[in-house]
């Protein structure tokens, strides 16, 4: 060991050594003092331990006012601040770069959407193989659109469904139709609004206040390899009864009920005849029929032959049930009821409008001449001629006339204002 080790050691000035004491505790370690061993050579021990002991005071920590002032920081810990920006302009135009890409792939996206939703309504390359489909009856637009789908005549059967919705359109008849494949929607929609080509099944209408010969008549027009003669000889066999005809009665007059049938192409003249009596019965049956007797005093029947004269003699719904009532109280009073429809069915000529000699019209239909109610209905009434007919209105009319062209009907309780009432009418042409 070295002479000047050997002082150390000896003296035991061991917590001067560097390293050994605390930071800054010793005025050997005090900034730009020179290392102990070169001290030691330039000076005497007695005056280095006779020099006064100075302690290097770390400074002090910054106050609370300057704990984020950064300009009490060295330099190499200050951090770079941006004053006007909130971030760096290059980060800037990659956002607005980042942007823009989105608008495009947006765009791109929408414009996409509109080139698929053309390609389903009018699809690319020309129709294609011929196909048969067949629709069945009470079909929704919603089926259609998946049966068509599914013979590729359409490609999307929803973009189908609501285009025709957007369109207006729908209801369409059932049957074989014709279509081709790979087929726009417009050719479609057009083909489904002609019909079908051979349809399965066929619609009749039959309106009210028809006639059996009006409805046989109908019959044989509307329904093709169906007879006229063939429909009445089915209703006159007897074996096509309504459950409100009485027993002594064979005549169906009045119980054919008028609505729009669908008949299938092997159904004849009596499979028809029955559908429409079978109505009859259902409509009856909803509106009380039976119950005629207990609601205005007659008998189902009669409650029907009312129904038929209403529905031939009303101009507007909101009659049926005041004619209805002029009926009633006709038949209260033992008073003829005086309707020209009664004349007009038993004449059976195709006239509307009678004359002064055709009031003499010999026929038990004639209620000029004879009193009470024709002896059977005069025509098939609808619902609200049926309503009517068990439902009067209150009052205490004898008389009605029609005084204007629209159909405008006035009642009157004397005969002196029923002429006021025929006044008016032919001031307005009406009779």
């Amino acid at each position: 060991m070295s002479q000047i080790d050997d002082r150390w050691a000896a003296e035991g000035d061991w917590g001067n050594e560097p390293g050994w004491a605390d930071d800054g505790a010793s005025s050997s370690t005090a900034v730009g003092a020179a290392p102990p061993e070169a001290q030691e050579l330039q000076e005497p021990a007695e005056a280095r331990r006779a020099a006064p002991t100075v302690t290097a005071t770390p400074p002090p920590a910054p106050g609370p006012e300057f704990a984020n002032d950064e300009r009490r920081r060295e330099p190499a810990q200050r951090q770079p601040r941006y004053v006007e920006e909130s971030f760096p302009p290059r980060r800037r135009f990659r956002a607005f770069l980042g942007f823009l890409l989105t608008l495009a792939i947006i765009a791109a996206g929408i414009l996409a959407g509109i080139q698929w939703y053309q390609n389903q309504i009018d699809p690319p390359g020309a129709p294609r193989d011929a196909i048969a489909v067949i629709i069945p009856n009470n079909t929704s637009t919603a089926r259609i659109a998946k049966i068509l789908h599914r013979n590729k005549v359409i490609g999307n059967s929803t973009v189908f469904r609501y285009w025709v919705q957007f369109k207006g359109k729908g209801g369409f008849d059932a049957g074989k139709y014709q279509f081709r494949t790979n087929s726009s929607f417009e050719s479609v929609l057009a083909t489904l609004q002609d019909g079908p080509a051979v349809p399965d099944q066929q619609k009749l209408t039959v309106p009210e206040g028809f006639r059996i010969t009006q409805i046989a008549d109908r019959v044989a027009e509307k329904l093709p390899g169906r007879s006229a003669a063939k429909f009445v000889a089915a209703l006159d066999q007897g074996q096509i009864r309504s459950a409100y005809q009485p027993a002594d009665v064979r005549n169906l007059e009045g119980f054919l009920f008028p609505e729009t049938f669908t008949f299938g192409l092997d159904d004849d003249e009596g499979v028809i005849a029955a559908r429409m009596v079978e109505t009859f019965d259902g409509v009856a049956d909803q509106l009380g029929l039976a119950t005629a007797q207990e609601k205005v005093g007659v008998t189902p029947y009669q409650a029907l032959i009312v129904a038929s004269l209403v529905e031939r003699e009303a101009k507007k719904d909101i009659d049926r049930p005041k004619i209805a009532r002029v009926i009633y109280n006709r038949l209260k009073t033992d008073t003829a009821l005086q309707i020209d429809a009664g004349i007009i069915y038993a004449m059976n000529n195709g006239t509307t409008r009678l004359l002064n000699d055709d009031y003499k019209f010999d026929s038990p239909y004639n209620t000029y001449v004879h009193k009470g109610l024709p002896p059977t209905p005069i025509a098939s009434p609808g619902r609200a001629s049926l309503e009517a007919a068990l439902s009067p209105e209150v009052g205490d009319w004898l008389y009605y006339v029609v005084t204007d062209v629209d159909g405008t009907t006035s009642y009157a309780t004397t005969y002196k204002e029923h002429l006021r009432n025929i006044k008016l009418a032919r001031k307005n042409g009406v009779r």
